[in-house]
């Protein structure tokens, strides 16, 4: 089996945060944006995968060193 693409979902803390860091900073392109303004859910192109930033998580992952 071959895979050609995959798609990495991230629920963040920070919404805001983790659009600025992926749109802004690095600059990744935007595949689809879907949900209303204030709970907006982006997909964003990732070399031959794709990212979903969407939905928000009440406390990071446990056991992540930070």
């Amino acid at each position: 089996m071959e895979v050609l693409s995959s798609r990495i979902l991230l629920r963040p803390t920070d919404p805001e945060r983790s659009h600025a860091f992926y749109g802004d900073v690095l600059g990744l392109a935007v595949h689809q944006e879907f949900g209303p303004p204030e709970h907006r859910g982006v997909v964003y192109f990732l070399g031959n995968g794709l990212l979903e930033v969407s939905g928000r998580a009440e406390q990071p992952p446990v056991g992540l060193a930070l």
